[in-house]
């Protein structure tokens, strides 16, 4: 017997007991807070608009190939144009475009396109038209593209089913903003059989059923949920177990009949990793030259502000924990780097490992300005260009700090600390311990040239707002 209850999920689900022998707990959200409409309406509204889109790109694109060349279009010519309306978002729809974040089959119905023209091109409309065909279908993948980008992914009503303690984590997971998974009910701990899973779903109004990790849910009872769900029109996801994998480093592979992902490293030597090493130093090496001047003044106007020296000097570990001499301009009085045993009951950063306040009476005048706008970290440019960090890392982490990591912020040093990186745009000194280090694994083990460059594009924004600078 399943028991209901209609107050919202909290962020880690805690739900009472069923009653009598049945083991299922659940929570259905109200609808205030449930943000997907009824169950398919969302996808069938982002298909509607993903076609019309597609049909106006044709139809824009195909009207300027018509006009464009001068002269009066051969009738070949603006026969083909006219059946690339339909035949463009036909050829998409064949390859499976329409369906949540499809970018590849675009590739492949362009594919398709192109081959088709240059066929045409070849036996009938000649070389000279040929061209604007192939012209247009760049164009047409690439407006395709741009329309999946955009248009983001509708959001799916999912029910939950597995143990406790993996519905638990799940839950909280979905609270996180950045995916399109919207909770329609859990159903943690479950007895109860495919069918009724099946039938509790569709009562949820929910458009699938994420499976999680159950002693209860094995291959052949997970096979089964999804005969009953596919009979209701229902998806079935199911969980890898897997926490802060891109999805990039995963692929799907077969071992006998059984269904297994392949998970690759992030960390493994290769042409990627001298890219980054060398870029990085280079740009360095070039900001340094074109930032002199700026360094030469700001580190005048902190050796004459206050008594000391304009570059403070402090020790740090680096790749595989090994320490380095870190550059920055000082922004507190001489001596202020010492442990103040007054200060650590006002320290503001949770879980202890760190130390952060946002008024922090050893900060200068000028230290304040300069670490509101960054502008302390620029002498960290040497450090890059000597090799000792990189552009885009984890946070250089400190001797104490390090000595007090347990097992997973250790993961923090298998690569080269950074000037900036995903704790430094994602908020800073307002995260807490265990949010920085999240990100930081997540950096280490999702790395790639492309995360690197989103990274360097919002350092720009969180300099700017000055977001967790103090």
């Amino acid at each position: 017997m399943v028991t209901t209850t209609p107050e919202a999920l909290p962020r880690s689900v805690s739900t009472a007991a069923a009653t009598g022998s049945a083991s299922v707990r659940i929570a259905t959200a109200p609808l205030d807070d449930l943000v997907a409409p009824a169950r398919g309406r969302a996808l069938l509204r982002h298909r509607l608009t993903l076609l019309g889109a597609d049909a106006l790109t044709a139809l824009v694109a195909t009207t300027v190939l018509v006009l464009l060349p001068a002269g009066t279009p051969e009738a070949g010519l603006l026969l083909t144009g006219l059946a690339l309306l339909v035949l463009w978002p036909a050829l998409l729809a064949a390859a499976g475009a329409y369906r949540p974040g499809a970018a590849r089959p675009v590739l492949r119905a362009g594919t398709l396109l192109g081959l088709g023209c240059w066929i045409a091109t070849a036996v009938e409309l000649g070389p000279a038209n040929g061209v604007w065909l192939i012209a247009l279908t760049a164009v047409l993948m690439l407006g395709s593209l741009v329309v999946r980008r955009f248009a983001g992914r509708p959001q799916t009503r999912i029910l939950l089913v597995g143990e406790r303690s993996a519905v638990d984590l799940a839950v909280d997971e979905l609270g996180r903003p950045g995916h399109s998974f919207v909770l329609a009910g859990v159903a943690a701990d479950s007895a109860e059989g495919p069918d009724e899973l099946a039938d509790l779903a569709a009562r949820s109004d929910a458009d699938a059923v994420l499976a999680l990790p159950a002693p209860e849910l094995d291959p052949v009872q997970l096979r089964r949920l999804g005969w009953e769900l596919e009979r209701r029109g229902l998806d079935l996801y199911v969980g890898t177990g897997l926490l802060d994998v891109c999805a990039a480093r995963t692929s799907p592979d077969r071992a006998g009949d059984l269904g297994v992902l392949q998970v690759r490293g992030s960390l493994r030597p290769g042409p990627r990793r001298l890219v980054k090493q060398v870029a990085e130093r280079v740009l360095a090496g070039l900001a340094l030259l074109v930032l002199a001047p700026l360094l030469l003044v700001l580190a005048t106007v902190v050796r004459t502000s206050t008594r000391g020296p304009a570059l403070f000097r402090q020790t740090r570990i680096g790749l595989d924990g090994r320490p380095f001499t870190m550059l920055k301009l000082r922004t507190m009085s001489v001596g202020s780097d010492r442990p103040d045993a007054a200060l650590a009951d006002r320290n503001e950063s949770a879980g202890g490992v760190l130390f952060k306040m946002r008024e922090d009476p050893r900060v200068t005048r000028v230290g304040r300005v300069l670490r509101r706008y960054s502008l302390d970290e620029l002498p960290q440019l040497v450090n890059v260009v000597r090799g000792d960090m990189a552009l885009i890392g984890p946070r250089p982490a400190l001797p104490h700090e390090v000595e007090r990591y347990a097992v997973d912020p250790l993961r923090r040093l298998a690569v080269r600390p950074g000037l900036t990186g995903l704790w430094q745009v994602s908020g800073r000194s307002d995260l807490s311990w265990e949010e920085t280090v999240r990100l930081d694994l997540s950096y280490v083990d999702n790395w790639s040239l492309g995360l690197d460059a989103r990274i360097a594009l919002r350092t720009v924004g969180a300099v700017v707002s000055h977001r967790g600078a103090y």
